[in-house]
């Protein structure tokens, strides 16, 4: 594989919602960097396919199908990269789940929905990966959140509400688990990703107005970041949210 800093050799990550998008970019970052990596995600074939790519570029990689609202998924989950690399260094938690809607138009199902694809999770497997990453002497907790966990956004109500809850979960995690293990959360602005392609042209336009950028950014940008935070170059990061955003919360 590449060889960059290698700064992960040796560790071990589990993503979750690594089949595409931020968690799949971060996935073969994390690899190209040394770490051995599970690809947790409900999207079987894109999981198989990015743990085969990983596989063929030289690096260690293992996909379970995780569908994480379920706690025996996420049980799983830890369990198997505990069983295939030995250990567990690293914790990205970025998968979720949205429907555009406003506040009134929400459902009671699709509030649930969201909130125990997006949030609860984040807090369930951290509290089964904790043990493991004290026997680390790395152990990281990455959370992945939002600009719109600190800037407001029409029409997606319970999505904000829960990367909101995102970011307050990970200022409360690091002060618990200080100073053992480090937690940090990543706040992607507008980002090229399939979940971010269905968005009308018109309202992609519109957003980009207010991104001094004037681009979507790549999910690979995204990659670099969490590849930095997850190694020791980030050891003084912790109980913080890293705004990743082309410069759209400065407006």
């Amino acid at each position: 594989m590449t060889n960059l800093a290698m700064r992960l050799a040796g560790r071990v990550a589990v993503i979750t919602g690594a089949a595409s998008g931020i968690g799949r970019a971060t996935a073969l970052r994390f690899a190209r960097e040394g770490a051995h990596v599970v690809i947790a995600d409900i999207d079987v074939p894109g999981g198989k396919d990015c743990a085969g790519e990983i596989q063929s570029s030289g690096g260690q990689a293992r996909f379970v199908e995780v569908d994480v609202s379920r706690e025996s998924d996420l049980i799983r989950m830890i369990d198997c990269a505990v069983t295939t690399f030995g250990g567990l260094d690293i914790l990205h938690n970025n998968a979720f789940w949205a429907r555009g809607a406003t506040a009134l138009e929400t459902t009671a199902d699709d509030w649930q929905r969201t909130l125990d694809v997006t949030l609860r999770p984040v807090w369930q497997a951290s509290k089964l990966a904790i043990p493991q990453l004290l026997k680390s002497k790395a152990g990281v907790i990455l959370n992945t959140a939002s600009v719109h966990s600190i800037v407001g956004l029409t029409g997606s109500a319970a999505y904000q509400a829960s990367k909101g809850g995102v970011l307050s979960l990970t200022r409360a995690l690091s002060l618990e688990l200080a100073p053992h293990i480090r937690v940090v959360a990543i706040l992607p602005g507008t980002i090229d990703t399939p979940a971010n392609r269905d968005v009308p042209a018109e309202v992609h336009e519109a957003f980009l107005q207010n991104v001094p950028l004037a681009r979507r950014g790549q999910p690979e940008e995204i990659a670099s970041v969490a590849a930095f935070l997850a190694s020791d170059d980030a050891g003084y990061i912790t109980g913080t949210g890293i705004v990743v955003d082309g410069g759209y919360t400065t407006r």
